[in-house]
């Protein structure tokens, strides 16, 4: 059975405890699976292979973001930290994207604050939830992945009932109606 894939990309000692919650809680949803580095195997690929592969693979990508830039990998030459890269990829791949920062923090690294101006911009941006705890950002994480999921729900419905009122002008009937109304 398929499953829904949850990318969580964050720094991984600052936000260690958020990582583990919000693993813990998409993987008691038997349709979902999390997917996150710790939780790699050992694999023949480098970590940037397997990071941006995982993300082409995942539904949907949850950035969390608190006061770390995080890693800047060699051979980038735009200096891009490792949750830049994952964010880059989950762009060009068109997944939905969720943004949650902390916000009990009085410092920031200042590529960081770069960062988050790029992603939060008002007209190119996401919008952000801001949350204080693990458990704020538990909630706030589960109410965005859900409403995403109806959202695409209706979404599908919707498609599907205009395939099906479409269908009725093929029907017999409707060309004979149609006719008559072009000869009159």
């Amino acid at each position: 059975m398929n499953k829904l894939r949850v990318f969580i990309s964050s720094t991984m000692r600052d936000l260690q405890e958020e990582r583990m919650a919000l693993a813990k809680v998409i993987n008691k949803n038997r349709f979902w699976e999390a997917v996150y580095a710790e939780a790699f195997v050992a694999r023949t690929e480098s970590p940037r292979e397997i990071c941006l592969e995982e993300v082409r693979k995942s539904h949907i990508y949850i950035g969390i973001f608190k006061s770390r830039y995080g890693y800047i990998p060699k051979d980038n030459p735009q200096g891009l930290s490792v949750v830049a890269l994952e964010y880059n990829e989950a762009r060009n791949v068109q997944i939905p994207i969720f943004i949650f920062i902390c916000k009990n923090v009085s410092y920031r690294e200042p590529r960081l604050e770069e960062f988050l101006k790029g992603i939060t911009d008002f007209d190119k941006g996401y919008w952000v939830k801001e949350y204080s705890t693990i458990n704020e950002l538990v909630r706030f994480t589960l109410e965005a992945i859900n409403s995403e999921l109806i959202r695409e729900y209706v979404k599908a419905i919707d498609a599907k009932r205009k395939e099906q009122i479409m269908n009725i002008y093929n029907l017999p009937y409707f060309e004979r109606v149609m006719k008559k109304l072009k000869n009159d």
